[in-house]
C-alpha cells in the first residue's frame, strides 16, 4: 500500500510540474499589424527589446522608437515612448494561430498622450485611449 501511495505522489507531483510548464515561442524578428506599423522584437532570457515604427499619428513612419518588454511562454506585454511627440503607448497580448494556421500576435493597447496642465481638469480622461492590434509576421 505505502509504494501505492509514494508511486502516486510521485505521479501527481509530476503532473503538476509539468502542467505549470509553457512552451517557448520565439517572438524574435519583424512584425506588422493592421494599421501598417512596424516593430522589430528582438527577445533574450524572456526580456524583450527592438524598435517601433507607427504607420499613425504624428510621427513619420521613417522614424524609429526603441521598445522594451517581457514575454512568457506565448504571452508578450510591450511598451513604447514616442519620445518628442509626448506619448507612449503599452501592449499586452497573446500568440494565436489564424484559420490560415499562420502565427499572429493579437493585443491590446492604452495610449497616453500629454495634456496641457491648464487643460489637464476637463480633458485628462481624454488623454488616454484603448484598442486593439493584430500583429503578423514579416517574412
Amino acid at each position: 500500500m505505502r509504494i501505492i501511495l509514494l508511486s502516486l505522489m510521485a505521479f501527481f507531483i509530476a503532473v503538476c510540474a509539468h502542467a505549470g510548464e509553457v512552451s517557448s515561442v520565439d517572438f524574435n524578428g519583424k512584425w506588422r499589424n493592421d494599421m501598417g506599423s512596424e516593430l522589430v522584437f528582438v527577445v533574450k532570457d524572456g526580456l524583450v527589446s527592438g524598435r517601433y515604427n507607427t504607420n499613425v499619428g504624428e510621427p513619420e513612419n521613417s522614424k524609429s522608437f526603441p521598445l522594451n518588454g517581457q514575454v512568457d511562454g506565448d504571452q508578450i506585454v510591450f511598451t513604447v515612448n514616442f519620445k518628442g511627440f509626448r506619448s507612449m503607448t503599452a501592449w499586452v497580448g497573446q500568440l494565436t494561430l489564424g484559420a490560415d494556421n499562420k502565427p499572429y500576435l493579437r493585443t491590446l493597447w492604452h495610449n497616453t498622450k500629454d495634456i496641457e496642465d491648464a487643460k489637464e481638469k476637463d480633458d485628462i480622461w481624454g488623454s488616454i485611449r484603448t484598442g486593439a492590434s493584430e500583429f503578423q509576421r514579416v517574412k
